[in-house]
């Protein structure tokens, strides 16, 4: 039974932080990823040229000894262990859910605000204090997004919540309230 890419991800990522957690390595390896995955996001199709049969196998070797150029052993490691197992199509999913996992312990969230008009720098910075009072986080990252159509408020959406302070509910909401 073949595992599904989320899965491979959650099992690389999870051994490889714990790995280099315990050995003190984990703001390095972290950086280094993030690097790689700008590597794969750069050259569009590297992965699928890798995994694929366009390329023989000593041109797939010379790609992947050109990607631990320079890499710690853990990210060299990394790159050749999913090579060789046949999963490097899954190695930007893996460095996710390496990051996903490194801002858990960072206490890093992003969040994904939508307002009807585009935040000054100081309405941002206090949603991100407020933000980060609420969720307990040391920092939080912005993704902003504008839409008239909210009316007014934001909408604010960290990991699997949704804070919707919007205008346009609220309205709705009094609507139901004065239907019945």
């Amino acid at each position: 039974m073949s595992l599904d890419k989320k899965t491979v991800a959650e099992r690389y990522a999870k051994a490889l932080f714990e790995l280099v957690d315990a050995d003190n390595e984990l703001d390095q390896t972290y950086q280094e990823l993030i690097a790689l995955r700008q590597v794969f996001e750069d050259n569009e199709g590297l992965d699928a040229a890798l995994a694929g049969v366009q390329l023989s196998l000593d041109e797939k070797k010379s790609l992947i000894k050109d990607l631990k150029q320079g890499a710690s052993k853990y990210v060299a490691n990394l790159i050749q262990m999913v090579f060789d197992y046949g999963r490097i199509d899954c190695m930007v999913a893996i460095i996710d859910e390496f990051e996903r996992r490194y801002d858990r312990k960072m206490k890093r969230m992003h969040a994904d605000v939508t307002t009807a008009i585009q935040l000054d720098k100081q309405q941002a910075d206090q949603l991100k204090t407020n933000l980060a009072k609420r969720f307990g986080a040391n920092e939080i990252t912005l993704t902003e997004h504008v839409d008239p159509e909210i009316l007014g408020g934001v909408i604010v959406h960290v990991e699997n919540k949704t804070l919707d302070g919007s205008l346009s509910s609220k309205i709705k909401q009094i609507r139901r309230l004065l239907v019945r």
